[in-house]
């Protein structure tokens, strides 16, 4: 779990000194034994904010500390950090230190961001239900949407839905549905499909569904409670903090699943299950 922790730290840091720079994907992949893409998702679940805000925020906290102790210009120091006009970086700049940065040159305050550290967890005896368990190989179909937020995975649901109802989405095959993240290339945005277990892929093909073949994999099962949003966040924060890194695993990169059960999605006593794709760290 150190190493782990270490590991993505490490990565951290490095995306902090390129601030003013490219990142290199290679070379957070390297640092955190995980894809760009998939250390995005790790950043987001295990500090509650994205890469690509926590980067953004740290560029203006550094370009305010320039403005404030330094004497370069203002459109210097905004092409440095990334901006093409004055009026971008002003608007940017203003919405986040609440001053302009021109009164910061005149000495008025600004906020900081300050740099992340990955710490361990000490969880006094708090777990959650966990199991190791390989999985046949199956097919879902269902509506993909990709290059997403992750905000936007609901939409999938409702463009599924204005299709089909769950009594005919059930009847391709055992009723099962799932929320299903694949194939991250893009650091921030992921792949999403609402789908449902099936048997028929000719026939949800004729439906208009998309249609994917999963293999055979191991996975960590998360038996979770409560409602919906709230406990996936709780379960996917357990998994990357505590479960994976202690037993020596990491995400293998290959679909994840929400697992969804018969239920009011909103009640604190809803049940459903988190299948995370399983590989030894290195």
């Amino acid at each position: 779990m150190r190493q782990m922790i270490k590991a993505l730290n490490e990565t951290i840091r490095y995306m902090e000194s390129e601030l003013d720079g490219e990142i290199d994907a290679g070379r957070v992949a390297g640092l955190s034994s995980h894809s760009y893409a998939m250390f995005s998702r790790l950043f987001s679940i295990l500090t509650n904010m994205t890469r690509s805000e926590y980067i953004r925020l740290s560029k203006l906290t550094e370009a305010a500390r320039e403005i404030n102790e330094t004497s370069a210009k203002i459109i210097d120091i905004a092409m440095k950090y990334g901006y093409e006009s004055s009026d971008a970086f002003t608007k940017a700049f203003k919405s986040f230190h609440h001053v302009t940065p021109a009164e910061v040159q005149r000495g008025e305050a600004y906020r900081v961001v300050s740099p992340i550290q990955l710490t361990l967890s000490a969880k006094g005896g708090k777990s959650m239900d966990v199991k190791i368990e390989r999985k046949h190989g199956f097919a879902v179909a269902g509506v993909k949407l990709e290059d997403i937020e992750s905000s936007s995975c609901p939409s999938a649901w409702d463009q599924l839905f204005i299709k089909y109802d769950h009594e005919t989405l059930a009847r391709l095959g055992n009723g099962q549905s799932y929320g299903m993240c694949f194939d991250m290339g893009n650091p921030g945005r992921i792949n999403y499909m609402a789908c449902y277990d099936v048997r028929d892929t000719p026939k949800a093909r004729e439906m208009g569904l998309e249609v994917m073949e999963i293999q055979e994999a191991e996975y960590a099962v998360l038996s979770l409670k409560g409602p919906v949003p709230e406990c996936i966040h709780k379960g996917w924060k357990y998994a990357m903090e505590v479960f994976l890194p202690e037993q020596g695993y990491r995400h293998a990169g290959t679909p994840d699943f929400e697992v969804y059960f018969e239920g009011d999605m909103s009640s604190p006593d809803y049940k459903m299950e988190l299948w995370i794709p399983l590989c030894r760290q290195d």
